[in-house]
């Protein structure tokens, strides 16, 4: 045991570490997970006290998409999975669309396989926790790699992981995860590129397909960064680089290989979504000059959690966050980037990440002409970069504190934080911010008590480590809510009585119960929040909301505000939440109130068709424009015909039902295969010969079956390169 101990002590220590950050997960049975979000503010889980004199009091409302996408996306795909289906599709929203292709359901993440061991919220936060004890481990395993310290590794290992970065979309439940596979990728490369050791290629393309399957591909962009850099700065002056240049572009053409059945369907959901033409605001693209302090006081600005957010745009843009201790180290380290090439990389690193996330010249122009997709994305998270460069030049400071540096360099070093603090201290002071200046005071003591240590008593460094643990703990307590497990989408009359009901049914309601938030309970809605979703749904919920064909397509937010619309009865939707201050919008000839509790009623439509029926009328209309407009006509008997987008020919009977449209999904009918004629703009229609026929429909998307052959042949490829390998051995 003490020899393990001695060996592995660097883990053990990470590993207590991260428990420590989520000791209220350990020790008080609390899970990393928003839920007072939920019961704390909206109905029907409003109207109880869930054990509180006054209601479940909000921590973090800024952390509103974990119960509203994350958690009930992951957790649907598990409940696929489980039932022995692939996780391909969600019936639950928009009335249907791709699941595996939204690459943040992570139904292949490599530690999906928790939600098989454990109930759904303990599986959720080892995930979360694993995510972050997976960051340290890998950058501290960089960090030796590079021959630093194993203090010096450990400090490393904790900035990266409780970096801004980290700690702010920790919950998210993908993001974590997907960043943490950045520095095993750098590890993996400088095998490969100083040892041509081709295990480590070979192990590349795997761990590639791994971060590729965590959850959030906006950080495969910023690692193909990382790796294009350390590539250049590694064979920066050898000879012989061809061969290795070239295998190495074959490791990660082969990791894309094997994540083939999630790219090629999520490639295929993102040419035919709205994303593309739903750009991020300019305000909200890039980081702005002023938050440069909350590189080392993250609630200079404020907070969300304790409510005295001032600053600009909102706090999720803090992810520039190190601390002092870090910031410190790590400029002592770029004094010194000419001695070796990883101390040259992070240095780089660093600059390239801040160069893309401010509004600079070249990041602007990425933008302004959508290269890399900037438009539809978030420039600043390529602060990612930034986190990882910064702890690891923080590891080689730890140990450079030990050499004799001349007086004058360590006094430039620590006049960097004392000037950024000064200069918004002095802000504060004259804006009379008091939580400014509040929010200045520890960043203040740990920089007095750093520069201590670093100007008079280097022998004193380990205390770095304390206090760096401090600094950024200290703010990510106050921003991660836990909640308790009877938090987590707990049942209420009103959902019990929605569950009882016969099924197939649509519901409608997101003034009662938010988008998203009814996929725990199973229910289905053509209302829907999803960040890249088949353009028809959007479409269609916007000539719904206006009574217009040519409005604007709705955003990431379908929400339907005209919930009276006729057209809701064609998408069989049967049951409406409203509450009851807002009931005289329902006209009594068409709606009934079936169940009330509290503040909430439940009305059934009486005019809402069934999920599918046939009809022997239609119309062709070619245009889309043109299907709208008669689609809301008022006039329009969609109960006794439907709209077709091209003529079926000689046919007696159509088959329509109110599910997406959209490429991938098959029909049988009579166990023959038929054709999916698109119906009503939106949905599906079949020719059938009876109103007894048999219609099976099954989702067999050829993007994700041709993925599945591009995995196996990428699979055997790397089997075929790992035996000659252990041949040559």
């Amino acid at each position: 045991m003490k020899n393990l101990i001695r060996k592995y002590w660097p883990f053990f220590s990470l590993v207590a570490i991260v428990s420590f950050f989520f000791w209220k997960f350990f020790l008080k049975g609390l899970i990393p997970f928003p839920g007072d979000f939920v019961v704390g503010i909206y109905y029907p889980w409003l109207d109880y006290k869930w054990g509180y004199a006054v209601g479940v009091p909000v921590k973090n409302p800024i952390v509103a998409d974990v119960p509203s996408f994350m958690y009930p996306m992951q957790t649907f795909a598990f409940d696929l999975v489980k039932s022995g289906n692939w996780p391909l599709w969600n019936s639950r929203i928009l009335g249907g669309i791709p699941l595996l292709a939204n690459f943040q359901s992570a139904p292949l993440s490599p530690t999906f396989f928790l939600y098989f061991l454990f109930s759904k919220p303990i599986a959720w936060s080892l995930q979360v926790i694993l995510a972050h004890v997976l960051a340290a481990f890998f950058t501290y395993l960089l960090l030796r790699r590079w021959q630093v310290s194993k203090w010096g590794s450990v400090l490393g290992g904790i900035i990266f992981a409780f970096s801004g970065y980290n700690l702010i979309w920790s919950q998210w439940n993908g993001h974590v995860l997907t960043a943490a596979f950045i520095p095993l990728i750098l590890l993996l490369e400088d095998k490969w590129l100083k040892e041509k050791n081709y295990l480590a290629g070979i192990s590349i393309a795997v761990v590639f397909c791994f971060q590729i399957f965590s959850g959030y591909p906006q950080t495969i962009i910023y690692t193909a960064l990382a790796v294009g850099l350390y590539f250049l700065v590694r064979i920066w002056g050898e000879k012989e680089k061809t061969l290795k240049t070239i295998l190495l572009i074959v490791f990660f053409v082969l990791g894309l290989g094997l994540a083939a059945p999630q790219i090629l369907p999520g490639k295929e959901l993102f040419s035919l979504s709205q994303w593309q033409s739903e750009p991020h605001p300019y305000e909200w693209a890039f980081l702005p000059w002023k938050k440069t302090i909350t590189f080392i006081a993250p609630d200079f600005f404020g907070n969300h959690a304790t409510n005295n957010y001032w600053g600009p745009q909102d706090y999720t843009l803090n992810t520039g966050f190190v601390g002092i201790v870090a910031l410190t180290l790590s400029l002592l380290s770029i004094s010194f980037f000419r001695k070796r090439k990883e101390m040259l990389f992070a240095t780089i690193l660093l600059i390239v990440s801040l160069v893309i996330s401010y509004p600079t010249f070249f990041s602007i122009f990425l933008w302004k002409f959508n290269l890399l997709g900037m438009k539809s994305s978030s420039a600043h998270r390529a602060l990612v970069l930034f986190n990882l460069a910064v702890a690891l030049l923080a590891g080689f400071g730890y140990d450079l504190i030990k050499l004799k540096i001349k007086l004058r360099s360590k006094l430039i070093v620590v006049s960097i934080p004392f000037l950024i603090l000064l200069g918004f201290f002095l802000y504060a002071l004259n804006i009379h911010s008091v939580v400014g200046l509040r929010n200045l005071v520890l960043p203040t003591a740990v920089l007095i008590f750093s520069s201590f240590i670093l100007l008079l008593k280097p022998k004193f460094r380990l205390a770095f480590i304390l206090f760096s643990i401090i600094e950024l703990f200290y703010f990510g307590w106050k921003f991660t809510p836990f909640s308790s497990r009877d938090l987590v989408f707990p049942k209420t009359p009103v959902l019990e009585f929605l569950t009882s009901q016969e099924k197939p049914f649509r519901f409608i309601g997101s003034k009662v119960i938010p988008v998203n938030l009814a996929m725990p309970y199973g229910f289905e809605t053509l209302e829907g929040y999803e960040t890249m979703r088949p353009a028809l749904a959007s479409q269609l919920i916007a000539s719904i909301n206006s009574g217009s064909a040519t409005a604007s397509p709705a955003g990431r937010y379908g929400i339907i505000d005209n919930i009276t619309s006729p057209l809701l009865d064609l998408v069989n939707t049967k049951y409406y939440l409203s509450l009851k201050k807002d009931l005289s919008m329902f006209d009594s000839n068409r709606f009934k109130v079936v169940f009330e509790d509290k503040s909430v009623v439940v009305l059934e439509s009486l005019t809402a068709l069934p999920r599918n029926f046939i009809v022997d009328k239609w119309e062709v209309i070619e245009s889309d424009e043109n299907i709208l407009k008669r689609l809301l006509d008022p006039d329009f008997p969609f109960r006794q015909k439907i709209i077709l987008e091209e003529d079926p020919g000689d046919v007696e009977k159509m088959y329509f039902i109110s599910d997406a449209y959209y490429p991938g999904w098959k029909v049988y009918a009579d166990g023959k295969e038929a054709k999916i004629f698109r119906a009503n703009y939106a949905f599906r229609a079949v020719p059938v010969l009876s109103s007894d026929t048999e219609v099976i429909f099954k989702y067999e998307p050829k993007s994700f079956y041709d993925g599945l052959k591009i995995s196996v042949l990428s699979l055997v490829i790397l089997l075929l390169l790992l035996g000659l390998w252990r041949r040559k051995l």
